[in-house]
């Protein structure tokens, strides 16, 4: 958070910021952007600069991410999923906006990248990628990528547009391992598996966890902050 925050202060001028925020699992990239907003309000009220919902726009590409962080979806925000012109109305809403958060980035496809750039230079400086907005694009790339797209579609690809490679002019990879202080083990192995390195006694110990094997079961009725993996959307939505 402190080194996201310091990069925040030295880009506070003019110049647009396109960050990418990234990191293993667990490493806080989430919690680190809710500083930073709480930072971004305390500086626009001390210099005495308006402060709106829209000020530091929070989105995400999943849904359910966006309800993490309190926000909506970026195609939803951005009108991506419109077809034709955009009206006044929706046009003025962006005004306000002074930086753009789009979290889960690796579920976005470059055909949606560009259409965000589109979109935003419609509505602010169309002289400029991405309207001259300043962005922080929040993801891991070594989690999933988007369902059904073609190698040409992906954000890093070399046979995609290159809007991605070509635009990022910041990029902090945070190294901890926030979610997992009551279980550093695991955590340690959650980093080992993003560096693609992990251990044969790693999957060993992963495999003890399969539920109906080794006598694991799932309780009757969950309590705490227990979290269970599911391999497919319909197991997930039965429990």
């Amino acid at each position: 958070s402190a080194q996201l925050i310091t990069e925040l202060k030295a880009r506070g001028g003019q110049e647009q910021l396109l960050m990418f925020l990234t990191g293993p699992v667990g490493a806080g990239k989430s919690t680190a952007m809710l500083v930073a907003k709480r930072f971004c309000f305390e500086f626009l009220q001390a210099v005495g600069t308006l402060w709106s919902d829209r000020t530091f726009l929070f989105t995400a590409y999943t849904g359910s991410a966006a309800m993490l962080v309190g926000g909506i979806t970026i195609c939803k925000s951005a009108y991506l999923m419109k077809k034709g012109a955009l009206t006044e109305d929706e046009m003025k809403v962006w005004k306000e906006v002074r930086m753009l958060i789009i979290d889960e980035i690796s579920f976005m496809c470059d055909d949606q990248l560009k259409k965000l750039d589109q979109r935003l230079k419609e509505m602010r400086d169309r002289s400029k990628v991405f309207g001259g907005v300043s962005i922080v694009f929040a993801g891991d790339f070594r989690q999933l990528e988007p369902p059904g797209a073609k190698e040409d579609n992906l954000l890093f690809s070399r046979q995609s547009s290159n809007l991605w490679n070509n635009s990022i002019n910041v990029v902090i990879i945070l190294n901890n391992e926030h979610r997992y202080k009551d279980d550093p083990e695991y955590g340690r192995i959650m980093k080992r598996m993003w560096l693609n390195d992990l251990t044969k006694k790693d999957r060993k110990l992963i495999n003890t966890r399969v539920v109906k094997e080794n006598g694991v079961k799932l309780p009757s009725t969950f309590q705490g902050d227990a979290c269970y993996a599911c391999p497919s959307n319909r197991e997930r939505n039965a429990i």
